[in-house]
């Protein structure tokens, strides 16, 4: 069985299983390539002379925004959850080529290390605005790791940190799971539970950005924290504007 064989939007019921059992689902055509190089257009053109990360420019952003409310999103977050879900957080990565932060690679680390979620409350969403491998920097992650709680980690800067540094609440991978690649297409929609270890590989080209827009939701009723950076916010997304 392929993992990374992506399926089409609207997802099915085999889908959610499919979900349940590894922890992730790679979805396909959930939006168009002229909404993907807009997105991009808007954070290269706000981005910082290094191209750092940025945090939570939905908030600021009417084009980032519309991303995190966008139907065909929320409904398969929704699904997967089997119930309705507020936008939490989100985060741009460029690894733009030419830059510092292209050799940052994040360690294996499990996102719901930072908001402690009850599980599996936690869900985050990660869109690939360009073609992804290892080369530029692709992800990799664990199938089926979502299954273990929130392992001991070594604490680590993952924003604003500095270029050469490589974020990530560092965990050790505990027996049993095998590495896989995220070798994956422009416009793929990698979703993931919250506790699934994942991190990715540093960007050796030279001419290849791996720009990244990563969306956390969270279901909608838990608690989570805010975080010393991360500035945690419940959104609703339905019936709101903001």
């Amino acid at each position: 069985m392929n993992l990374l064989k992506p399926i089409k939007y609207p997802i099915t019921n085999s889908d959610i299983a499919f979900y349940d059992a590894n922890g992730f689902l790679l979805v396909e055509d959930v939006l168009l390539p002229k909404e993907l190089d807009n997105l991009l257009r808007v954070f290269e053109f706000n981005a910082d002379i290094d191209f750092s990360a940025m945090m939570n420019k939905d908030r600021e952003y009417y084009e980032a925004r519309e991303i995190v409310k966008a139907e065909r999103i929320v409904s398969t977050i929704e699904r997967l959850q089997r119930w309705e879900v507020d936008v939490v957080q989100s985060q741009f990565l460029f690894k733009k080529a030419g830059t510092e932060y292209q050799n940052q690679a994040w360690n294996p680390h499990q996102d719901n290390s930072y908001p402690q979620v009850p599980y599996p409350g936690y869900i985050t969403v990660n869109i690939f605005l360009t073609d992804a491998d290892k080369e530029n920097g692709c992800m990799y992650m664990y199938p089926g790791s979502h299954r273990e709680p929130i392992l001991p980690y070594e604490e680590t800067v993952s924003y604003k940190e500095k270029a050469g540094t490589n974020p990530g609440n560092k965990v050790e991978i505990p027996a049993g799971y095998e590495k896989v690649d995220l070798v994956v297409k422009k416009g793929t929609m990698f979703v993931m539970n919250g506790h699934l270890i994942h991190g990715s590989y540093p960007n050796q080209s030279k001419t290849r950005s791996r720009p990244l827009y990563s969306i956390s939701y969270v279901t909608r009723g838990v608690e989570f924290q805010k975080g010393r950076n991360a500035n945690r916010m419940r959104i609703p997304i339905r019936g709101v504007n903001f």
